[in-house]
């Protein structure tokens, strides 16, 4: 019989924490797996592990696209629009003139009518490529070897001397972009340069350059800057004023020819070398263009008639409204006028300011009819182009006075009348003279030269401060005035060209004016746009108050505070002002062919040391006028001339029509009387 195979031993339970079963066996666990044989065999080879490089390298590329397209989003962001740029837009070109037609200034004049390339001389265009992008046809709007060339030259001079922009990197930077020197910067130039020459032709590119692009002296573009150099067109351009063009591009400030002529031949010289070194000219014709010297145009303007063309631009709008097209200005200027008063407030300031403590002075000076001959802003137009004659409101102190006497003769007072200057209390206000002292009784006319404050006071208590204001507004004063007591003081602030505008009617005879510059706007054409009219303002005070204030402010520079303001064998006539604690000094006064004021103080406000309008102010008046009326005949004021009319009777005939008198008989006037007006006005 078979022998049955023997069975291997079974293997022991396995250990568990199970439950154990009746006998002490181990109940079989229902998750472990049955044992198997144990296989001796060679351990298997490890799987060849996959190549990662390509997932890495494909995963930072595509990194690389999102980073880069989000990094050149935030740039197109940030770039211009370019689509209109061919649209031309220039400034309007405002040429002032004085009263003779001499060219006080150009302004308004920044950019030209758009130019076309095609319609210049090529030697033009050829000069700023010369000197600026040689490979300007050949480059996509980057130029790689200009780029690495001034590295090297930058490298080997250890300083930056030269720059690898493009025309159309320069374009895009002149024009959109902020002059900050970093990356994002230049990235953004870089871009937009790409992108216009994608969107452009190298003409248009060239024709946006010379348009836009600055040339110093406040010009932009290629045809304002020749009309502004050269008076010309320019297509009219010849090759050396093309080539000073071109180099004033470099450094505008430096090398436009009304900054310095010679600097920008010099830099001419070296834009002639550079054509002919690309091949634009030859060498015959580049001497010929070294020894032509150009007419460079230049305004007849002073130093300081850019005050005065301040103020015409800044109303022109009021005159003819907004435009494009090139205008003439004619004005009542006269630049031999302005250089006196120019060189009046320079002396004065220069010889007595510091011993003042004042560091600023301004003047007008007008006609009786209001005309502005001469006006002076400040110390130095160049340092400060702000205005103090039209746009500095300062207290006119006791120059407010003649609105107060006039306030005073229109209620029934008389120049011969018998005041008080005395102590004072109203409501509380207790003013005082400038001496410290009263002097008791005297005639109104007195107290007008001496300038007393109590007696100003009383006479604006007795009208009323509102009758004051009221008289000052009709003879000019626009700005706003406190109708308060010390109005009487002169305590509201007016500017020199207002108050100056406001004494006209006392020398005019009493008819109101309104301060203007302008006679008349035209047209290159002669097309009359504007044309200065006298305002219908009519009289503004009665004859005999007029004769009456002549006498008053022709007795301040006869004997009051006024005497250094006074001419020799001239009449004049003026008062003086001065502000509590000497902030600001006034002198406005007249003869009977000019009004001029004069005010002195500081631009912060400071106080000056002891100046009063009697002093420096005066004598800058005197100074002036005394020059701007050399050559005119002497003539008595207005007022007295006035006065010999209402007192000579005039001849009738039977019927009372009046007589027409021979112009060989002089009209008859009283000894005595004759006598009266040749001291009072110097008449002879």
């Amino acid at each position: 019989m078979a022998k049955k195979p023997t069975r291997p031993p079974a293997a022991p339970p396995p250990k568990t924490g199970g439950p154990r079963t009746r006998g002490g066996a181990h109940a079989p666990n229902p998750t472990s797996r049955p044992a198997t044989a144990h296989v001796e065999s060679a351990p298997p080879r490890p799987a060849r592990r996959k190549s990662t490089w390509p997932y890495v390298l494909a995963m930072l590329g595509a990194w690389g696209v999102i980073f880069g397209g989000l990094f050149f989003s935030h740039f197109l962001s940030g770039l211009p629009d370019v689509r209109n740029l061919m649209i031309n837009g220039p400034s309007q070109d405002i040429t002032i003139l004085d009263d003779r037609g001499r060219q006080i200034a150009r302004r308004g004049l920044t950019q030209g009518q758009m130019v076309r390339v095609e319609d210049l001389p090529d030697y033009v265009s050829n000069a700023f490529i010369a000197i600026e992008d040689r490979r300007f046809r050949s480059h996509l709007g980057i130029d790689p070897i200009g780029l690495a060339r001034a590295a090297v030259q930058n490298m080997m001079t250890g300083h930056v001397v030269q720059g690898g922009s493009t025309l159309t990197q320069q374009l895009a930077k002149n024009l959109f972009l902020s002059p900050d020197r970093n990356f994002e910067r230049k990235a953004q130039e870089a871009m937009l340069a790409l992108y216009l020459e994608r969107r452009y032709s190298k003409n248009q590119i060239l024709t946006l350059y010379l348009n836009r692009v600055y040339f110093g002296a406040g010009v932009f573009g290629i045809e304002a800057a020749s009309e502004k150099f050269f008076g010309k067109h320019a297509s009219e351009l010849g090759l050396t004023e093309a080539a000073m063009i071109a180099g004033s591009v470099k450094a505008p400030a430096r090398y436009n020819p009304l900054s310095d002529i010679d600097a920008g031949l010099a830099r001419a010289q070296l834009v002639l070398k550079a054509m002919q070194e690309a091949g634009f000219i030859d060498a015959n014709t580049r001497s010929l263009a070294a020894a032509t010297r150009p007419r460079i145009v230049r305004a007849n303007g002073t130093p300081g008639s850019g005050w005065f063309a301040d103020w015409v631009q800044a109303h022109l709008s009021e005159l003819v409204g907004p435009g494009s097209e090139p205008i003439i200005v004619e004005t009542s200027f006269d630049l031999e006028t302005q250089a006196l008063a120019e060189r009046a407030i320079a002396n004065g300031l220069a010889a007595e300011g510091e011993k003042y403590n004042a560091s600023q002075a301004a003047l007008v000076a007008m006609t009786p009819d209001g005309a502005v001959r001469a006006m002076v802003g400040g110390r130095a137009y160049e340092n400060s182009g702000f205005n103090r004659a039209t746009d500095a409101s300062r207290q006119p102190g006791s120059a407010f006075k003649p609105f107060v006497y006039l306030t005073a003769l229109e209620h029934g007072h008389t120049p011969d009348d018998t005041v008080n200057d005395g102590p004072v209390d109203i409501h509380g206000w207790k003013p005082t003279d400038f001496e410290g002292h009263f002097k008791g009784e005297m005639p109104l006319i007195q107290a007008f030269a001496e300038s007393s404050n109590s007696v100003a006071a009383q006479l604006t208590a007795e009208v009323g401060a509102k009758e004051v204001a009221h008289t000052a507004h009709r003879l000019g004063i626009a700005s706003p005035l406190a109708e308060v007591s010390s109005l009487a003081l002169g305590t509201s602030g007016v500017t020199p060209l207002e108050l100056t505008g406001a004494y006209a009617p006392f020398a005019n005879g009493g008819s109101g004016v309104q301060p203007f510059g302008v006679l008349r706007i035209k047209t290159r054409s002669g097309k009359i746009l504007y044309e200065h009219k006298p305002p219908a303002t009519g009289a503004v005070m009665s004859v005999n108050d007029n004769i009456a204030m002549t006498r008053l402010m022709s007795e301040v520079t006869a004997t009051g505070t006024g005497k250094a303001a006074r001419l020799d064998g001239r009449p004049t006539a003026g008062k003086t002002g001065t502000t509590q604690d000497f902030h600001d000094a006034w002198f406005v006064g007249f003869t009977a062919d000019l009004v001029c004021g004069v005010w002195m103080g500081n631009d912060d406000n400071t106080p000056m040391v002891k100046a009063t309008g009697g002093t420096l102010p005066a004598r800058i008046f005197q100074s002036f006028m005394t020059d701007a009326e050399q050559n005119m005949p002497v003539r008595p004021l207005t007022g007295s001339t006035l006065l010999v009319a209402a007192e000579t009777p005039v001849a009738t005939d039977p019927v009372g029509a009046p007589v027409t008198q021979n112009e060989s008989e002089p009209a008859r006037k009283p000894d005595a009387f004759q006598k009266l007006l040749n001291g009072l006005f110097g008449g002879t």
